[in-house]
């Protein structure tokens, strides 16, 4: 049986990703918007179709920003954050030094570092009020080193909304001074800063990895900063670094031991497992959820899971893929005037986000095509 698809869509008729601003967590002021604005509410559902619908419509543009899900993984790693964070605030046994590290790319750890920092800041503001001259939470991007060392006290200026440039007498920009360290520890002194996060330590190259270790338990000891360090392999990374400062052999003799490497506490984030007999509700909640937050007219709740074993194969299990496809699926439904999720409509969406790349996988959306065919209905087929 060959499954019926429908051709490609133009460039015309795709949805456009929708634009974007400044990253919510680039400064502290747009840090503190996101950390304190409420959430919209999902758009309403039309009685039927309409007979026009825009890029712009408020159905497309919710369905654009689904957002992640939040996994089995990031829930316990909220979790453990919150206790070693309560930890380090009595200051008996720091752990001033966290990875959040996974097996692949993907998996939603940028989502539990930024979930740990907004956290930590509204439960902060929920005790002791809302004062903008309090600082919290630092979050930063690894900086890019092309030729030089990663400049961190840079970085933390940025987020902090200094102007770093001025032009000198030919125009020309240039930074206001070499190194912003002192003004920057003296801000998030007397701003009680007790939280740092970290992205994508895994793109500082080797030579950059002491000096920014260097320079970040400085700041630890400066400040009773907790840092919390993301990015693959990020765990090893810290461990290494952290060891090499503190050898891990005593000299020998008659009364010593060998040292451990330095522990590091680690929060895993790992891809979805399939479905089975050992993981039977992780992929499975995750899909139920997507499925739920669909406003879509003629979309049968439950839907989404009549198509979980292709919609894994599809995604590989993972968060950054599947958000994407479903949401480009519900947009794609809005404006072809559909309002439902089929296998014709996933396929398209799978196409445009190029998933899975590099595989062919007709054969695939067949079988599924002729599962689906062949399985009982349990709601009427929506009007195509």
């Amino acid at each position: 049986m060959t499954a019926q698809t429908r051709a490609p869509r133009t460039a015309a008729t795709r949805p456009a990703t929708p634009a974007t601003g400044q990253d919510p967590t680039s400064t502290v002021l747009a840090w503190n918007a996101l950390v304190r604005e409420d959430p919209p509410p999902p758009p309403p559902l039309p009685a039927a179709a309409p007979d026009k619908v825009s890029e712009d419509d408020p159905r497309v543009r919710y369905h654009a920003r689904l957002g992640l899900v939040e996994t089995t993984d990031i829930r316990k790693g909220l979790q453990t954050a919150r206790r070693l964070l309560r930890l380090n605030g009595e200051r008996r046994h720091p752990c001033s030094h966290v990875a959040i590290d996974s097996d692949c790319r993907g998996t939603g750890k940028r989502t539990l570092l930024h979930h740990i920092g907004l956290g930590f800041q509204g439960r902060m503001e929920k005790l002791y009020g809302i004062d903008d001259r309090v600082i919290p939470v630092v979050c930063l991007n690894t900086p890019p080193t092309p030729g030089s060392p990663a400049d961190w006290s840079a970085a933390m200026a940025a987020f902090l909304g200094w102007d770093l440039y001025r032009s000198d007498v030919e125009g020309r920009l240039v930074l206001r001074m070499k190194d912003f360290t002192g003004p920057a520890l003296h801000m998030l002194r007397s701003s009680r800063t007790r939280l740092c996060l970290i992205d994508g330590i895994d793109r500082l190259p080797t030579e950059d990895l002491q000096p920014t270790f260097d320079f970040f338990d400085y700041l630890t000891d400066e400040l009773s900063l907790t840092i919390f360090w993301s990015g693959i392999g990020s765990s090893d990374i810290l461990r290494e670094a952290r060891t090499a400062r503190t050898p891990a052999l005593r000299q020998a003799g008659e009364n010593t031991a060998t040292l451990r490497p330095r522990a590091v506490p680690t929060l895993w984030v790992n891809r979805l497992p399939p479905r089975s007999a050992e993981h039977p509700d992780e992929w499975v909640s995750a899909v139920a959820t997507l499925d739920g937050k669909l406003r879509l007219i003629y979309h049968v709740p439950g839907t989404l899971l009549t198509y979980q074993k292709i919609l894994y194969r599809i995604t590989d299990g993972l968060m950054e893929h599947l958000a994407p496809l479903i949401g480009m699926a519900a947009q794609l439904a809005i404006l072809d005037r559909s309002e439902a999720l089929t296998l014709d409509v996933l396929r398209d969406a799978a196409a445009y986000l190029d998933l899975p790349a590099g595989r062919d996988t007709d054969d695939l959306w067949e079988i599924e095509s002729e599962s689906a065919a062949d399985a009982p209905t349990t709601a009427a087929d929506p009007p195509r």
